[in-house]
C-alpha cells in the first residue's frame, strides 16, 4: 500500500502529465515490439514468402547470394535480370510464381552447397 502512495499523490497533483508520461512510456514500447518484430522478421531470410512484387536483385541480396549467380541459375541475362520483377519473369517464361520459388530454392540450395565445399 505504500507504493501507491506517491503514485496516487503524484496523479492526483500532475494528473496531465502522468497521462503524457504514460503516453511516451506506452509510445515507446510499441516501437520497441516493432523494432524486435523487424529483426525477427529479417533474421531468417530463407523463411521468407517470396512475392511477386520482389525483384530478382532483392531475392539475391536477402538471400546473401551474387545477383549474376543467382540469374545465371535461373537461365537469365545477369546483365539485365537485376531489377526484373519475379511477376515479369513468370509472365516471359509462362510459369506461376510458385515453380519459379522452386528454381530459386534449388538455386539457392546449390549455392549454400557450393559455399560447404570451399
Amino acid at each position: 500500500m505504500s507504493l501507491l502512495k506517491p503514485v496516487r499523490a503524484l496523479w492526483q497533483r500532475h494528473r496531465a502529465l502522468s497521462i503524457a508520461f504514460i503516453g511516451a512510456l506506452l509510445l515507446t514500447l510499441a516501437l520497441a515490439l516493432k523494432t524486435v518484430l523487424a529483426v525477427y522478421y529479417w533474421h531468417s531470410p530463407r523463411d521468407l514468402e517470396l512475392k511477386s512484387w520482389m525483384t530478382l536483385g532483392h531475392v539475391a541480396m536477402v538471400n546473401n547470394i551474387p545477383v549474376h549467380e543467382l540469374a545465371e541459375a535461373l537461365g537469365l541475362d545477369p546483365e539485365h535480370s537485376r531489377r526484373l520483377p519475379l511477376w515479369r519473369i513468370t509472365r516471359e517464361r509462362g510459369e506461376t510464381l510458385e515453380e519459379l520459388e522452386e528454381q530459386i530454392a534449388e538455386a539457392l540450395d546449390e549455392h549454400e552447397r557450393a559455399g560447404d565445399d570451399e
